[in-house]
């Protein structure tokens, strides 16, 4: 369908407060038929805040949406679901003891032949079709809480264009997939938005995709809109520099010198079989950081719950060159392994809590109690340190975690692993969705941490920042390792080959 100048979407003057403090300050916001249009900006310039505007979720804004040319008022999501808005959240919404047919379906649940039944065998092979007709294969029978994130993003992406879809926003949708899924998603919507017509909005801090993919790019700060242009009137360092406000300048930190072969160990696993899988051998020394690569499934996430005793495996574990009997999470912890799992969500934060209290936790063993108590005035200390040495906005320690950005509350998971002060660490996605200056912060934590002496594993999909942080890189398919490479010996170009071919 050719793009037209007409609109599909308006949003004018949309204003949006909380607790008295204006997020949003009067932000016009458009969409084509068919149009792709990025949504950047630094994690708190409002960019999902006023996504939620649109979605319903906020029924208290100030301002005007138009659909069409038809003035309308969003109220719920149920309102904002039947005028044809999908929103794919970056936070999922998915059930997790549901199988992945089940939540495509959920809210259109077919028939069965008794009144008040569902029609299961209907729902499975609707679902089936549904993900097909936009080239994804899912597990339609597994439970949505047995997935990798990738594919928990994939079943999302599928149940939003499920159903008949005017306008579809996407918030973070590749933070978590791997290069192939990635792709894949692009051209579906592409197709989507040649094809049938619908109006996509694309918020990324991947500003490579977001250069090569949008339409129309509007660049957020500080909850109004400083820049909206054709995508290809800008380049990378023009949007990097529109992001923050400055000119970028790049990482502060210096690369430690990779450690030596007789460096001591920080991390070690011998004859580690995860799940009944081939059994692997392991080695991180102190300040090395080793980068696992790998394709979603491959088996680096679960390797990495094996090694702090959160799944079963058999074979040896060590911790500073000492053996971990009977691994279990308190265990590794208390030996000085941390580790900053991929879903802070679900896994990470105690999003209820304080920014002190999610800090301090992973340290009140080890370094603030004597004899089981805790010495007075050092979760404090230790929290401000933290806030202060990794720039968390607002600087406050009795924060609730959950109404931080993403960015921020990144910044406090890798604060509280460093916090304890840890031989090595495990790092799975640590900068997923968030923004390019957040990212460069907390890249600098990390090489900070290893040039203290920390040995270190990154997971990541980012094969940018594999390539920017690790020593080495190791590759993982069906989890076996199957590739071990220098950085020097690498470029980004061969790095996925070596993961395409494993």
């Amino acid at each position: 369908m050719p793009k037209g100048e007409a609109m599909l979407l308006e949003m004018r003057n949309i204003r949006k407060s909380f607790s008295g403090v204006e997020v949003l300050r009067g932000v016009d916001f458009s969409l084509k038929p068919g149009e792709i249009h990025a949504l950047v900006g630094h994690n708190g310039a409002g960019k999902s805040t006023l996504m939620k505007v649109l979605g319903g979720n906020y029924a208290d804004y100030e301002g005007e949406i138009s659909l069409h040319g038809d003035k309308i008022r969003l109220l719920s999501p149920r309102k904002a679901i039947d005028r044809g808005i999908a929103i794919i959240y970056q936070d999922f919404s998915l059930v997790p003891d549901l199988s992945v047919a089940h939540n495509i379906a959920l809210g259109r649940e077919p028939r069965g032949r008794l009144r008040g039944t569902i029609g299961h065998a209907i729902l499975r092979r609707r679902s089936a079709k549904e993900a097909e007709r936009l080239g994804i294969r899912l597990p339609m029978d597994a439970s949505v809480r047995s997935l990798g994130v990738g594919t928990q993003q994939l079943t999302e992406i599928v149940r939003a264009c499920s159903r008949e879809v005017r306008v579809l926003v996407m918030d973070e949708p590749t933070a978590r997939l791997a290069p192939a899924e990635r792709e894949l998603l692009f051209s579906t919507m592409r197709r989507m938005a040649d094809e049938q017509g619908v109006g996509i909005v694309y918020i990324s801090h991947f500003l490579d995709e977001v250069c090569d993919l949008s339409d129309r790019i509007t660049v957020m700060r500080d909850g109004l809109v400083v820049a909206t242009r054709p995508g290809a009137d800008y380049t990378l360092d023009t949007l990097a520099e529109l992001l923050v406000g400055h000119e970028i300048t790049g990482r502060e930190a210096s690369r430690a010198a990779a450690p030596t072969s007789d460096a001591s160990e920080a991390l070690g696993a011998t004859q580690l079989s995860v799940a009944d899988r081939p059994p692997l051998d392991l080695a991180v020394a102190k300040g090395q950081i080793v980068g696992l690569a790998g394709l979603v499934g491959s088996g680096r996430t679960r390797l990495a719950r094996a090694l702090i005793g959160d799944v079963k495996a058999d074979g040896e574990i060590r911790v500073g060159g000492r053996r971990v009997a009977h691994v279990d999470p308190e265990r590794a912890t208390k030996a000085g392994l941390s580790m900053v799992p991929e879903d802070r969500k679900t896994l990470g934060l105690a999003l209820g809590a304080t920014v002190e209290a999610n800090i301090v936790v992973s340290a009140l063993g080890k370094l603030l109690s004597v004899l089981g108590f805790v010495k007075p005035g050092s979760r404090p200390r230790l929290a401000e340190e933290m806030i202060e040495r990794f720039v968390i906005r607002p600087p406050d320690r009795r924060k609730i975690v959950g109404n931080l950005s993403g960015g921020n509350a990144q910044k406090v998971l890798l604060a509280r692993a460093l916090g304890s002060r840890p031989v090595a660490m495990i790092l799975d996605q640590p900068t997923a969705g968030v923004d390019i200056g957040a990212k460069v912060e907390l890249h600098n934590q990390i090489l900070a941490a290893a040039k203290e002496g920390a040995g270190i594993v990154v997971i990541s999909d980012d094969l940018d920042e594999l390539l920017d942080l690790s020593d080495q890189v190791l590759v993982m398919n069906g989890g076996r390792l199957t590739g071990s490479y220098a950085r020097s010996d690498l470029t980004r170009a061969s790095l996925l080959a070596a993961i395409s071919r494993s």
